[in-house]
């Protein structure tokens, strides 16, 4: 964008500085002392000055955009933020706020190319169901922190406006949902138009939203573990005891590990690449997909699993999935889950206690961290996208060491003053 430019609409450039302060200081334009010659075709109509600058189209072109102002004060002070605003980076069309939220939230579904189809699924379930019917027609510069906040406060009591047709009733939202639906999706579009210039902050940042409460984790400790494996083992196969243990001793989340294949294991057994996942696309067939966050990533397999492991892959091609149904397809989670995981936590007395496939998981952070691992090794082991999703998670799980660093310090350096007398003087 170009410097601001100032227009007098009223008055000629040659008019004289006694005509100008003559029509300043009356309050009636037209009763003012100023000569036919120095007035110009909108004389008195209208706003006096007006503001002109070029901004650049999305052809590599300009155009002019132009706002008009009562006051040469009130136009002076727009030019001079406008033309902040560019050497700060700050500057946006105003007229790109118009744009309405609805077409906004199209192009930003578009922008998501990184994104599995299972999360682009349920983005487009939460705009559909919850956040277009207030929305869609709003234009951007219109949505106020105000505004977003009283839409979250509906969403909160159950009173929010859905999708016209629906013939489910409107529930009240968990604080997991209206965090999903308000600071990832609806906040997500604004964010987009923020990254583009179309509006200068995103309102959507501001808003609070209810605090989800923190769910109970379950977790198994190995000789539990065992039970559960060994009555898999007769429920299923032992293909199925192998894989809660697995799961248990690597970490790995259950649709990583069911799209792993032979070739995906080292020679020695004692690592894996995760290449990819399951996706679980509503009302659709599981799809295999990158793994979360979209990153390979190598996971360590302790030893005592390899005998089994050898003997599950023994004469099989490695293009064929580690692991199968009895049927020899891919195995299916949901089906798996009844099929197996439940009658064997029936079998083991371990039903009715919560524990999930998800709990193996947390038993094998819970089991690692009691071994030594530090935060960075588990993040990379679990396939967290950083380290502060790790700690958020099993910050607990950690034990207080303050003590033993205390006495560290004091073994390096204790010394030093112990062999010293200190002069107190």
């Amino acid at each position: 964008m170009s410097r601001v430019m100032i227009d007098d609409l009223w008055l000629r450039k040659d008019a004289p500085s006694r005509v100008r302060r003559a029509l300043s200081q009356s309050h009636d334009p037209l009763k003012a002392r100023v000569p036919e010659e120095y007035r110009l075709a909108r004389y008195g109509r209208g706003k006096r000055w007006r503001c002109r600058w070029y901004q650049p189209t999305a052809d590599g072109g300009k155009r002019q955009a132009v706002k008009a102002f009562e006051s040469r004060a009130d136009a002076d002070a727009f030019a001079a933020a406008m033309e902040d605003d560019v050497r700060r980076g700050r500057y946006h069309d105003p007229a790109q706020g118009q744009r309405l939220f609805a077409d906004v939230a199209r192009e930003w579904m578009r922008s998501k190319l990184d994104v599995r189809q299972s999360t682009i699924a349920h983005y487009e379930l939460e705009l559909k169901l919850y956040v277009l019917p207030t929305w869609a027609g709003e234009p951007l510069n219109a949505i106020t922190v105000q505004k977003a906040q009283q839409w979250v406060n509906t969403l909160a009591a159950g009173t929010y406006e859905s999708a016209p047709g629906r013939k489910k009733k409107i529930k009240t939202l968990s604080p997991r949902s209206i965090r999903s639906i308000v600071k990832v999706v609806f906040s997500g579009v604004l964010t987009y138009a923020v990254k583009n210039g179309w509006i200068t902050e995103n309102p959507a940042s501001k808003v609070t939203v209810p605090k989800p409460e923190q769910p109970q984790m379950t977790v198994l400790n190995p000789e539990q573990i065992k039970v559960i494996a060994e009555a898999a083992s007769k429920v299923g196969t032992s293909s199925d005891g192998l894989l809660v243990l697995f799961q248990a001793y690597t970490g790995a989340r259950i649709d990583e590990t069911l799209a792993l294949r032979i070739s995906d294991l080292s020679k020695d057994l004692s690592s894996a690449v995760i290449r990819r996942t399951w996706s679980h696309v509503e009302n659709k067939r599981a799809v295999l997909a990158p793994p979360k966050n979209g990153k390979t990533r190598v996971i360590a397999i302790p030893r005592f699993l390899a005998p089994s492991l050898r003997e599950q892959i023994a004469g099989r091609d490695g293009s064929e999935f580690l692991f199968l149904s009895h049927k020899g397809k891919p195995v299916d989670l949901m089906n798996w889950r009844n099929r197996v995981w439940y009658p064997s936590l029936e079998l083991a007395h371990l039903d009715g206690q919560g524990f999930t496939i998800h709990s193996l998981r947390h038993s094998y952070a819970s089991i690692a961290i009691a071994a030594g691992a530090d935060v960075k090794t588990l993040q990379q082991q679990l396939g967290h996208s950083s380290a502060s999703i790790t700690l958020d998670i099993y910050a607990s799980f950690w034990p207080n060491r303050l003590q033993d660093v205390a006495r560290l310090v004091d073994q390096i350096v204790g010394s030093a003053y112990n062999s010293h007398t200190i002069d107190a003087q």
